[in-house]
């Protein structure tokens, strides 16, 4: 089935249409997407490699053992595949009522067959065990998947125009590894696992999720479904199920929740406006691609993995026993993980503000619930009507119950998920350590540098500039870490900041240091997003190991970073030059080329990505930017706009970009801001 319109009118489907009673669907689970030994042709071969016929996009350099920065324990076990596809059809929100969507699915015919589904399939990896996916794009648009919170080549990271192409293939590298603890800048690759030291234990991710990333149209493509969850386990999180202290990875006891805001119109299908810049924001609640469904339980333990899929929909969730405002049998959850990544300390929250992209990963104990509880709910008391910011905690206003929980009586049926552990019952507590953090010290600290987030003639800026693939804001020395200080200038708006590639570690937030007995508890370890309200100020602290880039760091409100929230960082080695310069495509050169996996460079029929002015071998004048050819159609930005962002990088501080050395260039008058 073909995509349908963004563009359907207003009549919008609430959730009671249909014929539809809240409670009334199952839970859906996504299924697992399955791995074999083989693939056609081989990963990295000629047959496959960029600008191929087979695979287009070809696979990352860093795929090939004897790249510098591959060492021999990538592969401690041996190298799986997937097949995976983004396909348009159907998906039933609401019993019987097909909805035109984008769906992921394991490739049919292939042993990673699964169903078009939204969420798209679960991927269960091994720390350790290699996994090739390859990836084609059977949608009417362009797409590049990002796997939210991965260590990963910059090939397999979803930059924003590292497409797959319309029924073109990419195979996205994941070695399924983390950062190392002991790498140097002084050493950008090192040449054994003995000098490299131990992979991080704290940064070994646990909880990521996949999702679309091309620019300019992420936000339509996650709003018509292209997201899915992908989970990992190490060692220690091996020992934490053989224990009892968690439940078996992806088990009966181990659920991944999606949960996503859609508006409907009355034949069914998905609104959408192209145009509307805020943050899109529905009025029917959906878990798991399904609206208000139910979830037996027994009164045991779950670990619930909970991601707020929204495009910018905050939430706040708690427990009830009641669906309005007020509550009754409320329960804490107890925080095991933050986005990626576990936390050092097992830490109860009696609920929890949970922005667009960002994860967390509880444990709910049913047996605390009074006997006479039959049905239980996950809430949501935050009240937002528009994409700028939620108008608070207000359950008067907002007490939309999300999931319903059935409780069952007895004990779980079947064997023992785990042997010699009882179905359900983990030993896991408040103030037990679940996981061991290595924070990033002041004397790593080589860098500091300031952005600010800002609102300009209707779009959005990163230290007043507009993104530009073009463009490199930052270049990083390899293995360094920096200091950044994030602001969130705009008053009226909120914005969750997401980084790639690495952990952000908050060491200040609104001048409240770790000490601070107000300081955000979910910060006190990694995290992949910092939410900055209006006027909000983190200091992070990032390290950037193993790949050179480049990398994004954006406004996780979909619709801000795909007009122009966003900004590219590049790790490099002393002296590296950025694969960017303002104006040349991805694929300048071969090297280049197989970074970015664009074999012909940007696809850009229209001119629309140059930084700057410049003259083309036909002799025509095109750039800087889209300006030209947005006026041309009488929409888009003022003409002069661009008078004071499209200067060439340049200068020793970076955001202007290219910084190498060790020193600290942040300029004298901004020194208050260290």
């Amino acid at each position: 089935m073909g995509a349908a319109s963004p563009f359907l009118g207003n009549k919008r489907a609430q959730a009671g249409m249909f014929g539809y009673r809240r409670f009334t669907q199952p839970f859906f689970k996504p299924p697992v997407i399955g791995k074999t030994d083989t693939l056609t042709p081989a990963a990295g071969s000629d047959d496959a490699k960029v600008g191929s016929e087979a695979v287009y996009h070809g696979i990352a350099p860093e795929y090939y053992p004897d790249h510098p920065a591959h060492l021999e324990d990538w592969d401690r076990f041996p190298e799986k595949y997937l097949e995976l596809e983004a396909v348009e059809g159907a998906w039933q929100f609401f019993p019987g009522v097909d909805t035109p969507v984008f769906a992921y699915r394991g490739k049919a015919g292939t042993p990673s067959e699964t169903p078009p589904s939204f969420p798209g399939p679960t991927f269960v990896a091994r720390q350790g065990e290699p996994w090739v996916v390859r990836y084609t794009n059977k949608t009417s648009v362009e797409t590049s998947i990002h796997l939210h919170g991965d260590h990963g080549p910059a090939h397999s990271d979803g930059h924003p125009d590292f497409y797959a192409l319309q029924e073109k293939t990419r195979d996205y590298y994941y070695p399924n590894i983390g950062p190392r603890l002991n790498v140097e800048p002084s050493v950008p690759f090192p040449a054994t696992v003995e000098e490299a030291g131990p992979f991080e234990e704290g940064h070994l991710p646990t909880t990521m999720w996949y999702h679309d990333h091309a620019m300019d149209v992420t936000g339509f493509n996650v709003n018509r479904g292209l997201a899915g969850f992908y989970l990992s386990e190490d060692d220690v999180e091996q020992k934490h199920q053989e224990d009892g202290f968690l439940p078996k990875l992806y088990g009966d006891f181990d659920h991944v929740v999606a949960l996503k805001d859609f508006r409907f119109n009355s034949d069914g299908t998905l609104q959408y406006d192209l145009l509307d810049h805020n943050g899109h924001i529905g009025d029917v609640t959906t878990v798991n691609g399904r609206v208000q469904p139910y979830l037996e339980v027994y009164r045991r333990k779950y670990r619930f993995r909970f991601l707020n899929a929204c495009n910018a929909r905050y939430l706040h969730m708690r427990l009830n026993s009641k669906t309005g405002r007020r509550q009754r049998d409320g329960m804490p959850f107890l925080m095991i993980g933050k986005d990626t990544w576990e936390i050092a300390e097992a830490t109860e929250m009696d609920s929890f503000t949970i922005c667009p992209g960002e994860r967390f990963d509880m444990i709910i104990d049913f047996s605390q619930l009074p006997e006479d509880v039959d049905n239980y709910y996950l809430q949501n008391i935050m009240h937002q009507t528009d994409g700028r910011k939620p108008k608070g905690i207000r359950p008067k206003k907002e007490h939309t119950p999300w999931l319903q929980f059935r409780i069952l009586g007895g004990d779980p049926p079947g064997l023992q998920e785990i042997e010699g552990v009882e179905n359900g019952v983990y030993s896991v507590s408040a103030g037990d350590p679940i996981r061991a953090f290595s924070p990033i010290t002041e004397d790593e600290v080589v860098v500091t540098r300031l952005f600010e987030f800002h609102r300009r003639n209707g779009a959005w800026q990163v230290n007043q500039k507009y993104f530009s693939p073009r463009r490199t804001d930052a270049t990083n020395l390899l293995n360094s870490a920096e200091r950044w200080i994030i602001k969130n200038v705009v008053g009226g708006w909120w914005h969750p900041i997401h980084l790639h590639l690495e952990a952000q570690q908050v060491q200040v937030f609104n001048g409240m240091t770790k000490d601070d007995p107000d300081f955000p508890v979910w910060y006190r370890w990694n995290t992949d997003l910092v939410n900055l309200e209006g006027g909000d100020e983190a200091e992070i602290f990032i390290k950037f190991r193993t790949f050179k880039g480049p990398f994004v760091c954006h406004c996780h409100i979909i619709e801000h970073e795909d007009m122009r929230m966003m900004l590219t960082f590049d790790p490099r080695e002393a002296g590296e030059e950025s694969m960017n310069d303002g104006i040349r495509n991805h694929a300048w050169n071969a090297e280049n080329a197989e970074q970015s996996g664009m074999p012909t460079g940007c696809i850009d029929p229209h001119h629309l990505l140059f930084d700057h002015e410049q003259v083309l071998t036909s002799g025509e004048v095109v750039g800087p930017g889209d300006v030209p050819q947005l006026e041309d159609e009488g929409v888009g930005f003022p003409g002069d706009f661009h008078d004071d962002v499209c200067e060439v990088d340049g200068g020793d501080w970076d955001p202007e970009g290219n910084q190498t050395s060790t020193d600290d260039p942040i300029p004298e008058e901004q020194e208050d801001r260290r």
